[in-house]
This record gives C-alpha cells, sequence and structure tokens, in this order.
C-alpha cells in the first residue's frame, strides 16, 4: 500500500483568490493601519472639525422619516442582531460538519468583539453630546462597535456564504446588501448621533483589515496542509 500526499484544496471562499496575493494583502493592511494610526491620534487629540461639521449637518436635515429608518438600521446591526447571525452561520456549517469554515466564522466573530472592547477602553473617547442623541447610548464611542461588528460579522457570513450559490447573479445580488448594509449601519449611527464620523469609519477600517487578516491566515493555513492519498496494490497498473 502506498501512501502519496498532495496540497490540500481549500473550501471556496470570497477573497481567497486575493488574499494568496502577498503583495496585495500587505498594502491593503499597512494602508489600513496607517489610517487608523491617523486617526486615532486624531480623536486622541479631541474632536475633530469633521466631526463637528458632519454633526451639525446632520442635525440641521433630520425628519421623522429618516429617523424610523436609521433606528431601524441601527437596530439590524446592533450586538444582539449580529450575534444571531453569526450563530445561525455557525450551526449551518457545523450540521455539514465543515469544522474549518465554522471556526473561522467563530473567531472572526468573536474577535470583533474583543477589539471593540479593548480599543474602547484604550481610546476611552466619549460620545457626542446627549442633546444630539435620539437613542440611548452609554459606552465609550471609539471605535462605534455596531459598524465594525456589522462590517466583520456580515463580511464573513457573505465571503462564506455567497460561493456557495450556482448562479452568477444571485451572488451579485446576494454581494449588494453585504456591503451596503455595513455603510447603511455606520451612517445610522451618524444621524443618530449617537457618534462621530471619526468613529464610524474607523470601525469600518478595523472591521475591513481584521477581515483580510482572517480570511488570509486562514486560506495559507488551509493551502500548506497536505491530504493523504492511498493507493491498493490492486490499484496499481497492470505492467505487461
Amino acid at each position: 500500500m502506498l501512501t502519496a500526499y498532495r496540497q490540500a484544496e481549500p473550501p471556496t471562499l470570497a477573497w481567497s483568490s486575493f488574499c494568496r496575493r502577498t503583495p496585495a494583502v500587505v498594502t491593503l493592511i499597512g494602508t489600513a493601519a496607517v489610517l487608523i494610526t491617523v486617526l486615532t491620534w486624531e480623536v486622541t487629540s479631541g474632536v475633530t472639525t469633521l466631526d463637528n461639521r458632519v454633526l451639525d449637518w446632520v442635525i440641521a436635515h433630520r425628519g421623522e422619516a429618516l429617523t424610523d429608518f436609521a433606528t431601524v438600521i441601527t437596530d439590524l446591526g446592533d450586538t444582539l442582531s449580529m450575534i444571531i447571525l453569526a450563530v445561525v452561520t455557525l450551526g449551518w456549517f457545523l450540521l455539514r460538519r465543515n469544522l474549518p469554515v465554522a471556526a473561522l466564522i467563530a473567531i472572526t466573530s468573536l474577535g470583533a468583539g474583543v477589539l471593540v472592547w479593548v480599543i474602547k477602553r484604550l481610546v476611552g473617547r466619549h460620545r457626542p453630546p446627549e442633546a444630539s442623541r435620539l437613542v440611548f447610548e452609554p459606552s465609550l464611542s471609539y471605535p462605534s462597535g455596531h459598524t465594525l461588528g456589522s462590517t466583520v460579522v456580515v463580511g464573513i457570513v457573505a465571503i462564506v456564504l455567497i460561493p456557495q450559490l450556482s448562479q452568477r447573479w444571485v451572488r451579485v445580488a446576494a454581494t449588494v446588501p453585504a456591503v451596503v448594509f455595513p455603510i447603511a449601519v455606520g451612517l445610522s449611527r451618524i444621524y443618530l448621533g449617537v457618534h462621530w464620523t471619526t468613529d464610524v469609519l474607523a470601525g469600518w477600517i478595523i472591521g475591513l483589515m481584521w477581515l483580510v487578516l482572517c480570511v488570509t491566515a486562514f486560506t495559507r493555513v488551509r493551502c500548506s496542509q497536505p491530504t493523504a492519498i492511498t493507493t491498493l496494490p490492486n490499484e496499481a497498473p497492470e505492467r505487461r
């Protein structure tokens, strides 16, 4: 009996081809790291001019219909909603016995929560004045947890599920809300007056950076694992 080894083919994931391109990944992560460093430096120095101008503009353009819409979007992007989405997707892959992808979902989603908790306490930034807020939020401000969480959880769910769809137009149709929703959540947080614009920008950038790191690590690890192929004696070709 002979045993040979070949490289394992990783599960099909969106972004997997991109994450194999080391220069592109390093450039993206490096750019994101620089942007986050600059943003964090700015917010630790106080409220930026951009933050004040955007908040003033939003307050001047509020309306009842927009407020109702923003409230619905922000509720859909809250911690409980993201936990439910992540757990349901995780459970689906566990039922299919796809443990590597289930682990990817769990690590990526939990990591987002840890990042929010740690960075909020390291930066210690306060939210906009209570008079400008339309909903109650007691926690710290930077980065936006709703924005970072929805970017990561919706992103990883889209990355693992969309490639499972057979038709191209269905994959495109599923990609659009996966991209638009985290953007809408971030904008709703600014509109409701519970986050500065720089909080939301940080949420998007950190979330995207964490997603790329997790998918890149997963893709590289899976590609490096060999698969054993066993050949029985009677399977060998006959010699004449």
